[in-house]
């Protein structure tokens, strides 16, 4: 399959879906040691094989832009807290960033010639209304009910700066569900004017968001994993 070049500002996010992609085993082979140690690690088959299609399909599509075997990709996963490798990704070239999310049947991998990116996307069904009080900051709770917009918003933009839920969400300010998204207020006060955020579409039952520091003039394409994961 054809991987279309990237300019700079250029994202694509790569959609895949673990129950229907190319079997887990073929993807493991790919891993690096401390991806397959991460792997087996998991004591569900479908945690084991979201990890599996989302670290292969990076290193897939990172592999082939970067023009480097995907299996050996040098992906660094360094933990800001820990010596363990599960902190954000990052590929082994200037100017290229990544994320990875998944949730349910949907892997999203999102990959650019952009500034740090965060993806997100979470099963809508998922999410609890009970946490809204974790979710929502005070001036968000009289919000529309869709609570899990306002989750992948604030998620993906915590994953582009690397801090994850080391933040609470309730620090992140984001647009109203039904509106376009945007970072309004945060932790930082450097991020809004920095930040650009764009709803993904994962298919029925899902929401997903796109964030990207420093990249204002951001384009984003959402690519169908299934025919490179079916070369596997």
């Amino acid at each position: 399959m054809l991987i279309t070049p990237l300019e700079p500002g250029e994202c694509q996010v790569w959609w895949a879906r673990p129950l229907s992609a190319a079997p887990a085993d073929a993807l493991a082979e790919l891993l690096d040691p401390g991806e397959r140690g991460r792997r087996s690690g998991f004591r569900r088959d479908a945690d084991r094989d979201r990890f599996t299609v989302a670290a292969g399909l990076l290193r897939l599509v990172g592999g082939a832009h970067l023009g480097v075997e995907p299996e050996r990709l040098a992906i660094t996963r360094a933990c800001p807290d820990c010596d363990r490798p599960h902190g954000r990704p990052v590929l082994p070239a200037d100017g290229w960033e990544c994320s990875v999310s998944h949730s349910g049947d949907r892997v999203a991998v999102a990959i650019g010639r952009t500034g740090p990116l965060g993806v997100d996307v979470e099963e809508a069904a998922a999410r609890d209304t009970d946490l809204r009080g974790m979710v929502l900051a005070a001036d968000e709770r009289a919000a529309p009910d869709d609570l899990v917009t306002y989750w992948v918003r604030k998620e993906a933009v915590l994953k582009a700066t690397g801090e994850g839920l080391r933040v609470g969400l309730t620090q992140v300010v984001v647009t109203a569900a039904d509106s376009a998204p945007a970072l309004l207020r945060a932790h930082r006060d450097d991020l809004p004017g920095r930040t650009t955020l764009r709803t993904l579409d994962p298919g029925d039952g899902y929401r997903a968001c796109l964030a990207a520091i420093d990249t204002p003039s951001l384009r984003v394409t959402e690519v169908d994993a299934a025919p490179l994961l079916a070369g596997r």
